[in-house]
């Protein structure tokens, strides 16, 4: 050996040493205040990949490291094996009610009232449900004001347990409904008071409901960004048309069901009846002018829409419910659901089931109009959301990612939008919704994989929020503490 080459020899030698010797001496106590997760497929949306035996390291609420192979050896605070689990993106419920209470209806010496109350076991129970879903966060569209505050103090103490949230405040919308979710302001002073109000409560949205006048609408809208609030609305009396142009920015439900966005001549045909979320369907030129120009009009105003197509899904197969949403529909309660809630439930449903058989035959008819319509909006430059209209994730959230594959988007496209699209959407994409070294640890592990059927999103092993995790059934077991103390104070009542 030259002396040229032994010296490269013994150089080369003392690197080996170094690096062995780092690797040998790295302190163990590195990671003694992080948390482990390997063994698990990382199915990324946005990449449209699914990578095996991944590992990934949280500390202090995110992810710190990720990888695959051998994971780093060291001592940490915890240790989860995750072989076998597939592990997706905290999701997003994009319309989830989760200070929703029971909705009450009553007279009183107005007139007939519809409140749509909260209260704390409500929100607490919707949370802790949401929650064992797999959903992280949550967009709620439409609640008390003071009810949501409460909720993020709470979550923010570490008292409650739960999605974060951004919220709308109340519903605004006129009689007959009232209470301390709905308000109606009269005049332009009282909307500034009202938005005022929301903003220093924290809320993200201004909720702007179906009966407001185009006058009312303009002047929420106005109200909502002078005071830094985002107007969203839920529309009948005024187009999604004529509400992008004056500044609404996300649209709730797959109901445009406004005489003005079906073609001149069909307009004569529509009234605001029983039947309206099905004969506006039956009306609507998906391929005519007006849609043309209201997708046009909602691209160039970079509008948002939140289909909830399990919304028209339910009216359309109202006797189909056992079977469709047994949680809802006369099947049998599940344990962890409050007892106020279902009872304020079951006069809607019964009353849907009565429906006559040729309404829900016309109502099954259009149903693959919506799907179309959801096809078409997802095809153009508008943002779609995915939200349940439920009280945040549950049951249900799965029903609704299949909706919309059965709508044509591919399985990929639907778990992306239910994660990193909610989170852009929402603001939030450079925080969550995506597996990312930095980003908040908001994950969730299923048993089966969601590529495969997107349904498997239901199959919850493990959900990590903020870096916490937490078992699926010590999340309901809050809720079904909730549920019994509830039936014994009305077991107690009643005696």
């Amino acid at each position: 050996m030259t002396v040229r080459n032994n010296l490269f020899y013994l150089i080369g030698l003392a690197s080996a040493a170094a690096v062995s010797g780092c690797i040998a001496e790295r302190p163990k106590a590195e990671y003694v205040d992080a948390s482990l997760y390997s063994g698990f497929t990382l199915v990324d949306p946005e990449a449209r990949t699914s990578t095996p035996e991944s590992w990934l390291i949280v500390r202090g609420g995110n992810i710190a490291e990720i990888g695959t192979g051998a994971p780093p050896a060291g001592e940490f605070a915890a240790v989860h094996d995750m072989t076998g689990r597939y592990a997706l993106p905290g999701m997003i419920d994009a319309h989830g009610h989760i200070t929703g209470g029971p909705q009450r209806v009553s007279m009183t010496d107005d007139g007939l009232l519809i409140e749509l109350t909260t209260g704390d076991e409500y929100t607490r129970s919707n949370a802790a449900i949401a929650l064992s879903s797999g959903v992280t966060t949550v967009r709620n569209p439409g609640g008390g004001p003071v009810a949501a505050s409460r909720y993020d103090a709470m979550l923010e103490s570490g008292e409650w347990t739960g999605p974060q949230a951004l919220h709308a405040g109340a519903v605004h919308q006129p009689p007959p409904f009232g209470g301390e979710s709905i308000s109606h302001p009269q005049t332009p002073e009282e909307w500034d008071r009202d938005a005022a109000s929301e903003a220093a409560l924290g809320m993200t949205y201004y909720k702007l409901y179906t009966d407001l006048t185009e006058a009312e609408v303009a002047e929420g809208v106005r109200a909502a960004k002078a005071h830094g609030l985002i107007p969203i609305a839920h529309l009948n009396a005024v187009s999604w048309t004529r509400a992008a142009e004056l500044g609404v920015q996300q649209f709730e439900h797959a109901l445009p069901t406004s005489p003005d966005l079906l073609e001149p001549e069909a307009r004569a045909e529509y009234a605001m009846g029983p039947d309206f979320m099905t004969r506006w369907w039956e009306l609507a030129d998906l391929d005519g002018p007006v849609m043309a120009q209201m997708i046009e009009t909602l691209e160039a105003n970079g509008a948002a829409v939140d289909l909830t197509l399990q919304v028209n899904e339910i009216i359309y197969f109202a006797d189909q419910l056992e079977t469709t949403f047994p949680e809802m529909g006369g099947g049998e309660v599940p344990d962890y659901f409050h007892p106020d809630v279902a009872a304020s439930l079951e006069p809607n449903y019964a009353a849907m089931a009565a429906m006559p058989a040729e309404q829900l035959a016309r109502g099954k008819a259009v149903w693959p109009k919506v799907l179309a319509f959801a096809k078409l909006l997802h095809e153009s430059d508008i943002g779609l959301m995915i939200g349940t209209d439920g009280t945040g994730g549950g049951a249900t959230y799965a029903h609704e990612l299949k909706n919309h594959v059965l709508a044509g988007i591919p399985e990929w496209e639907v778990l992306r939008m239910a994660t990193s699209g909610n989170a852009d959407l929402m603001g939030l994409g450079e925080q969550t919704g995506r597996i990312a070294e930095g980003y908040e640890a908001d994950l969730v592990f299923l048993a089966a994989d969601p590529v495969a059927e997107v349904e498997h999103v239901r199959d919850v092993a493990l959900v990590v929020a903020d870096g916490q995790a937490h078992e699926p059934e010590a999340l309901l077991d809050i809720a079904r503490g909730i549920a019994a103390t509830a039936r014994a104070r009305s077991a107690a009542a009643a005696d």
